[in-house]
């Protein structure tokens, strides 16, 4: 490994390298063992500034695999100094980490960055986690603000748990429903969303996740910034949206494709505007079911290969209605609380 990715590592660890250097480094991690080792050996010592007690084995360990590479690295130098090839690298990494090995040698603590990038990849919480769940009824919306500054709006019928260590050491939300996220920036903190077995990694943005347990697909829609997107833990599906793209997965196939979006089709609900992007029928049933708190029941099956397009900018469910029968074939009734609506495609 060379210094390039020694000072990397050491830059991630102090929060001063980009979000595109920090996106190379955590892949790097998945895919080269000897990476993946120094990464660890480097993160144990590094953690020897918050001391935990009875674990002075582990740091024992690390400090011994550290000190055999940066010896390795002297040797290889002299090396080279002897035979007239000019180099660099060993001294300068030698001179990042000798401090750091200083302080271990006194401290002798716990690892804790790689083992918290190794828990970033989980899907599901710790089953002894305490979670907080902020959650909204049908037909309402929230604002949430996070320990750490960032502020998630929640649709209807939605649910967002929190770990009760949130900001300790990551930043980790459980999703079920719709929200958009405005993620506060922290290199050292990436966020992640949590989604069923999908997981949507960012450092500071904007983006918008519809993920309801009951539906088909789950859809990442980014406004600003970069998000990474990874999929069963599989470093080789993972997809890298830039703003304006978005990913639909689906459950059924387990497949993903990436497409572009009009901001406000995706983000309008925000705003109170209830927007039909060329929706079935089906999925648009079950968004005025949120939207308005009542069940909406399809009663024709000619009705499941219609699409539905249009915006409703906050108006009462009977002039939604109105306005969509000026444009498609279907009528409505009620029956208690229940919409039954009837109809064909045009």
């Amino acid at each position: 490994m060379d210094e390039h990715h020694y000072l990397l590592i050491i830059g991630y660890l102090e929060g001063k390298i980009t979000e595109e250097e920090t996106q190379y480094l955590l892949q790097k991690v998945q895919t080269d063992k000897e990476f993946s080792d120094a990464f660890e050996d480097i993160a144990e010592i590094w953690s020897a500034r918050k001391a935990i007690p009875n674990n002075s084995s582990k740091a024992n360990d690390a400090l011994a695999r550290l000190n055999k590479k940066i010896d390795s690295l002297e040797a290889s130098g002299s090396a080279s100094k002897n035979g007239l090839v000019e180099t660099r690298h060993p001294i300068t990494i030698i001179r990042k980490l000798r401090p750091i090995l200083t302080v271990a040698a006194s401290i002798l603590v716990l690892a804790g960055a790689f083992w918290l990038y190794k828990a970033k990849l989980s899907n599901k919480p710790a089953g002894t986690l305490t979670m907080t769940e902020k959650h909204t009824a049908p037909g309402e919306k929230k604002k949430i603000d996070l320990p750490d500054g960032t502020v998630v709006t929640l649709n209807a019928s939605s649910s967002l748990h929190i770990a009760n260590t949130f900001g300790d050491d990551k930043r980790e939300v459980y999703l079920d429903g719709e929200a958009f996220f405005d993620v506060k920036r922290d290199p050292q903190k990436p966020f992640i969303v949590h989604t069923g077995k999908i997981a949507t990694q960012v450092l500071g943005t904007h983006f918008n996740v519809w993920a309801y347990q009951n539906d088909s697909n789950i859809t990442v829609s980014l406004v600003q910034g970069k998000v990474q997107v990874d999929m069963n833990n599989d470093p080789s599906k993972r997809i890298i949206l830039d703003p304006g793209k978005q990913m639909t997965y689906s459950k059924a196939n387990h497949q993903a494709h990436v497409t572009d979006f009009i901001a406000e089709d995706i983000t309008g609900w925000k705003e109170n505007k209830l927007v039909f992007n060329y929706d079935s029928w089906p999925d648009a049933a079950k968004k005025l079911s949120r939207w308005y708190g009542i069940p909406v029941q399809l009663r024709d099956s000619t009705l499941l290969r219609c699409k539905l397009k249009g915006t409703f900018d906050n108006i009462p469910l009977a002039k939604v209605m109105e306005q969509i029968k000026m444009v498609a074939d279907v009528s409505w009734q009620m029956q208690g609380n229940k919409m039954i609506i009837s109809g064909k495609c045009n």
